[in-house]
Parts: structure tokens; C-alpha cells; sequence
């Protein structure tokens, strides 16, 4: 793997701590305010680029060829990639606050640019490639990082995922978003990446079969919509091949 930021959103791009997916009554009609776009692969991604780029850039003072990220993707905004992802795009008032990029492994660009940093021959050998996808490219605009953005997004990965035959939902992330990922379902199953410049990565992974629990604990999304949880199998194989969960 190549690069960070298209995995995780690059030092101090998301300032997201766990305490901001606390809510209150007073946020509830808020939230009815949002809704939630699918962009399919290939189509434009209208503002969806503007905040990756205040997100990435505009937030620490940096421009987007500032050499201080050393990493080969981490200055750009887009990259090839994003034409054959599926972006979720939460919308405030018909703006986007919140971003995230899907792919699934059937693609051979994700295949080379994220395989070997999740470690994918070892899922692929028991699972289709199609069954395996990788989140990328998570943004969160500064004065919109409270649980209805968030909640959100993630019920649109669980719905995709649902629809999809996702069986396992990979996402890289630096430290201090570990408790939002876990709070939304990933468990950390590999050790820390680290990449040049010293950056930690956290390897984490969300077992789809669980969507329908954590959507119990922190949606409103209808339970029937994805249905009854799998027969566990999922988890029992990511507890048996990656010693970290055991």
C-alpha cells in the first residue's frame, strides 16, 4: 500500500473524538435536516472534492502540493480510484458535510493499492473477492463532527454493504479514531501499520453479519431492512485466522 490518506483522512484531518457522537434531544430535529447520496462509480463527485479539501488542506493551513505528508497519494484530493468507488456523501442543506469511498475487491485497483496492507491473500483464500471491501477517503467537515453526521454515513455503509454481500468492511485510521470506528462495529484484527514518516495506521475491520446489533445501538435504521444477522460464521473465521481478536 502505497498511501495513507486514501485509506484514513491524514494527521489531524477529522477531528473527531469519541465524546462527539454523544447526542441530545436538541440535535434530533437537526438530524431530520440530513440525508444521506450515493454517487455511483464513474459519476461526478461534485462537492464531495471541496471538502476533502478543506478537510485535508484548508484545515492545517496546507496547500494541496505542500510536501509535508510522505506519502504518494496523500497530497491529492482525487485520484483514479474514485472512478470506480461508490461515495457517500451526507448533505446539510443540500451541501456535503460528510464523505466516505466504498470499493469492493472484485476491483484490481483496490486489489494493488490496498491488498497488501490488510493483509487481503488471507481473506481471499477462504472468501470471493467481491465479498471483501475496503473504506477509504472518510471526511467530516469541521462544525458537523456530532453523532447525526456520523450516524449517518455509517447506515449508508451498512445498507451498501447489505446490498452489496459485503461479508467484511476493511478501514485504515490513525489513533485517536479508534473509539469512533469502534464505536460503529471495526475491531482492530492486524497490528499497527506504520508508514514512512513514522505515521501509525490502525487496522480495523467490521464483520457485516453485525450490522444489524450495532445499528440497535447507534441508528434509527428499521432492523428489518437488513435483516437478521448471519450465522456468525464470519466472525468465527476472522477469530480463528487473525490472532489479535482472539
Amino acid at each position: 500500500m502505497s498511501s495513507s490518506s486514501d485509506v484514513h483522512p491524514g494527521p489531524g484531518a477529522v477531528g473527531l473524538e469519541a465524546s462527539a457522537l454523544d447526542t441530545t434531544s436538541a440535535r434530533t430535529q437537526w438530524a431530520k435536516q440530513l440525508r444521506i447520496r450515493r454517487i455511483a462509480p464513474g459519476d461526478p463527485l461534485g462537492d464531495v472534492l471541496q471538502l476533502r479539501r478543506e478537510v485535508y488542506f484548508q484545515e492545517r493551513g496546507l496547500q494541496p502540493d505542500a510536501d509535508v505528508i510522505p506519502h504518494r497519494h496523500s497530497r491529492r484530493v482525487t485520484d483514479g480510484l474514485d472512478a470506480s468507488g461508490t461515495t457517500l456523501v451526507v448533505e446539510s442543506n443540500q451541501q456535503g458535510v460528510a464523505t466516505l469511498r466504498l470499493h469492493d475487491f472484485s476491483s484490481l485497483a483496490a486489489q494493488v493499492e490496498y491488498g497488501s496492507l490488510f493483509q487481503l491473500d488471507a481473506f481471499a483464500r477462504s472468501w470471493p473477492l467481491h465479498a471483501l471491501a475496503v473504506a477509504t477517503r472518510f471526511a467530516v467537515q469541521a462544525d458537523q463532527r456530532a453523532k447525526p453526521v456520523v450516524q449517518h454515513l455509517f447506515q449508508e455503509l451498512y445498507r451498501w454493504g447489505h446490498e452489496s454481500g459485503i461479508r467484511f468492511c476493511m478501514i485504515a485510521c490513525e489513533p485517536f479514531l479508534h473509539d469512533v470506528f469502534e464505536h460503529f462495529g471495526f475491531r482492530e484484527y492486524l497490528p499497527p501499520a506504520i508508514l514512512p514518516g513514522g505515521v501509525d495506521l490502525l487496522r480495523m475491520v467490521l464483520v457485516m453479519e453485525e450490522a444489524p446489533r450495532w445499528l440497535e445501538r447507534s441508528a434509527r435504521l428499521d432492523r428489518e431492512e437488513l435483516g437478521e444477522p448471519h450465522d456468525q460464521t464470519s466472525r468465527h473465521w476472522l477469530e480463528r485466522t487473525f490472532s489479535a481478536l482472539r
